[in-house]
Order: C-alpha cells, then sequence, then structure tokens
C-alpha cells in the first residue's frame, strides 16, 4: 500500500499563520512523570513552547505521588497496571469531564489511546470541541511485545464502544491482536479533526482510519540538554576508564526497543573492540529477561553498564561521555533520542530503514542491517574511525538545532487551527 502524501502544517512553510487569539489546550495522556519515555518528552516540550507563545495548557494525566504540583496539571486517580510501571485511570467518570469542563478549553489534544485518552474524547463529544490526536506510538509492535490478551483487547472495545455511546463499533479482525488494534483507533480516530504523526513510519505501520486531508506530519522537539557533572564524572560513576570506548543506548531496556538486537551484536562489537563498553540509560522492567539476554549473548557481565532510569541532566552527561549511540529498535515511531544524541554531536547507528529515511535527522544517521552482524559492522566503523563519527556527529547536529521546540510548537498551533476551521470553532 502507497503511503498518502502528509500534510505539512503551514507554520512551517513560508506564510503559514497560527491562530490569531490566545488557546486554552487541554492535553491528556496516559503516561507522565516520573516515567520518562518519547510521549511524555514530546508532551513537555509542547505545552512549554505553547505557554511561551501565550497559550494556556491544562495537562490531564493518571496522578502519582511523585508528579510535581502544579496549576496546569490535572492528576486523577490512578492504579499501578503491572505493565512497564504504567497507571491507568480505572475509567473516565462524568465528574472529570466537568472538571476539565471547568477550566475551559478551546480544544482537546490527546496523546495516548488509553483511559485518559478516552476521557480526552470523551470530554471532546460532550462539549462540541474540536479534536486533535497525535498518534506516538507503534500500538501493533506494543501488544505484541507486551504480549496482551486478544481477549481482554475485544473488552477494551466493547468498554470503549460504550462510553462513547458507540452502538455500532468499527469491525476489524478480532482473531488477532492487531485486528483489535485497529478497532481501537476506528473508535477514537474516525471523527478526529486532525491527527498528528511525527513521521511517515506512522504510516508504514499502520493503516489510520483517518481521510488523507485530516493527516498532518509534525515532528516532535527536543531541547538541548545541559549536563550537571560532565563527562569524566559519569564515566567515573560508572567505573567506566577513560580510554573505554563507550556505545549508548537510551530508552526503556525492553522487548520492543530492540535489546534483543543489540546484546548479541555487542558481543561482536567487543570482540573486535575490546576496549567497548554498553552503557543502557534507560527503565528495565524486565530484570531476569536482561540478566538472561546478556548471559546467553556471551558478554562479559562487566562491559555491560546498567544505569536504570536517570535525571535529564544525567542523560546529558551520557551523552557527552558517548562515543557512538545504538538505536536497535524498529518499533518507534520517531527516536527522539535520535535528535537528543545529534544535539550533543553523537553519531547513531539505526537499524530501522523507515525511520531512517523519514526521521528528524534523516540519514545523518548511519542504516545498519538488522542482523547483529550488521549492526555490531556499522558501530565498530565508527569506533575505529573517531574522525568519521565526527563527522557523522556534526552533520546530525546541524540537522537537528534547526528542528527548535518553537517551531515545533508553531507547527501544531496551525494544525489546531486547522481542526478549529473545521469544527465551525
Amino acid at each position: 500500500m502507497t503511503a498518502p502524501t502528509l500534510l505539512t502544517p503551514a507554520a512551517t512553510r513560508p506564510g503559514g499563520r497560527a491562530p490569531s487569539r490566545a488557546l486554552q489546550i487541554a492535553h491528556f495522556s496516559d503516561t507522565y512523570l516520573p516515567r520518562r519515555d518519547g510521549v511524555i518528552s514530546s508532551l513537555h516540550t509542547l505545552t512549554e513552547a505553547l505557554t511561551a507563545a501565550g497559550h494556556g495548557c491544562l495537562t490531564v494525566v493518571p496522578r502519582h505521588r511523585q508528579q510535581p504540583a502544579a496549576p496546569e496539571l490535572l492528576g486523577l486517580r490512578a492504579l499501578a497496571c503491572g505493565v512497564a510501571d504504567l497507571r491507568l485511570l480505572p475509567w473516565p467518570t462524568n465528574a472529570q469531564v466537568e472538571r476539565v469542563a471547568a477550566w475551559g478549553p478551546d480544544l482537546i489534544h490527546v496523546h495516548t489511546p488509553g483511559p485518559v485518552g478516552l476521557l480526552g474524547t470523551l470530554v471532546a463529544r460532550r462539549l462540541g470541541l474540536p479534536i486533535v490526536h497525535t498518534y506516538h506510538t507503534d500500538l501493533h509492535a506494543y501488544v505484541d511485545a507486551y504480549r496482551i490478551p486478544i481477549a481482554a483487547l475485544r473488552l477494551l472495545v466493547r468498554l470503549y464502544a460504550r462510553r462513547l455511546g458507540v452502538t455500532d463499533p468499527p469491525r476489524a479482525d478480532g482473531r488477532t491482536r492487531h485486528g483489535v488494534v485497529d478497532a481501537v483507533n476506528g473508535l477514537l480516530l474516525t471523527d478526529a479533526d486532525a491527527v498528528v504523526v511525527p513521521t511517515p513510519a506512522v504510516l508504514a505501520r499502520a493503516g489510520l482510519p483517518v481521510p488523507q486531508q485530516r493527516i498532518f506530519l509534525v515532528p516532535a522537539a527536543v531541547p538541548e540538554r545541559a549536563g550537571t557533572a560532565g563527562p569524566a564524572a559519569f564515566r567515573d560513576r560508572y567505573g567506566i576508564a577513560p580510554t573505554d570506548r563507550v556505545v549508548l543506548f537510551v530508552g526503556r531496556v525492553n522487548r520492543e526497543k530492540g535489546v534483543d538486537l543489540l546484546l548479541p551484536a555487542f558481543a561482536r562489537i567487543l570482540a573486535a573492540e575490546p576496549q567497548a563498553r554498553l552503557v543502557l540509560v534507560g527503565a528495565v522492567y524486565e530484570r531476569r529477561w536482561l540478566r538472561r539476554l546478556i548471559e546467553c549473548s556471551g558478554v562479559v557481565g562487566d562491559r555491560v553498564v546498567v544505569t536504570g532510569q536517570l535525571p535529564g541532566g544525567s542523560v546529558a552527561d551520557a551523552y557527552a561521555a558517548a562515543d557512538v549511540l545504538a538505536f536497535p529498535s524498529r518499533t518507534d515511531t520517531q527516536g527522539l533520542v535520535l535528535q537528543e544524541a545529534a544535539l550533543a554531536g553523537v553519531p547513531s547507528v539505526l537499524a530501522d530503514p523507515v525511520l531512517h529515511r523519514s526521521g528528524a535527522i534523516g540519514e545523518t544517521a548511519v542504516l545498519a542491517d538488522g542482523s547483529p552482524a550488521g549492526f555490531a559492522a556499522a558501530v565498530t566503523r565508527l569506533l575505529r574511525d573517531p574522525a568519521a563519527a565526527r563527522r557523522q556527529g556534526a552533520a546530525a547536529r546541524a540537522r537537528a538545532v534547526r528542528h527548535t521546540p518553537q517551531r515545533y510548537g508553531a507547527a501544531m498551533l496551525d494544525v489546531y487551527r486547522h481542526a478549529l476551521a473545521r469544527a465551525g470553532s
């Protein structure tokens, strides 16, 4: 199937214009701090850019005791679901709809398809407001990676349809996880005024039930991060020698992120470059699985450093200490860590040809084939040729610095203008 030509928001083109009045935008996300992921990073960057431009933002999320209190944050009672440290809203209620309505939103922006996203859809329909969805996540890959039972997904479709008052929900192949995900997408996205995709990779993996003229391509941006202690202190903290060559991974250390490709690839890297160290920065939710993977790969344990989830300043220190960023995932729709690495001047190696063609830093990253041997060869070439690695990192940085948070915010404001016009607001 040929992917449609996406509309680029006018704010990113000469003559583009954003809404002329200040807007009140209510954002809905099922994932939020203290977790760290691409959705949270995109949402935080966007709301900061919108607020700086004079617009109001309310962010509706599952409540967590470690969240900072803020007037622009509405945390709702949530329960741990046992998957990747997520907390989920038990179910959207009329009282929650009224709490959001009292804030006086002009537009609803839904960032995830869970119960909080369902609440956002419900608010938009009850109040007659325009709604924008961002399709951040390759849901088909995730339901497979986390082995969500098909029966549970079917039940979810029925519950969503009932809560939205849909008597004839979209039909899909209920025999597969992907078919049920398509049905959920049909319930949430069909009447959206605009659907945002961060890269064309989304449409290469999922057929969205939305007309082409309502799909907008808006890559998220990331701000440049300042480190807290510096690269030498980071290396010292984790026992990494000054002469060690650091292969860095940043993200959830989990199945869907390609860690099962990275570990056997690193065994080959280590055989070629004995001073290589693999540093895994990110939350680990399946420690026994990771331990078995390291053991089966044949990598000596002290050559792999697992830091766990780190605050932003420490992640910046990790980039500053790195020689290469390894990005083995083939499920990401954007890979914001690629932009973070690029801003730090660190070259990246990818295994995903779709993201390599269409991502924010494009072909300034190195594309490897999807085998451990091929991925290892690409990383090893950069480790053995520091001058080439520096050139690659500089080219990536030159590309990344052009895509600023301010430009991201302006592009999203133009999408909101389209949504408001379509809804007649």
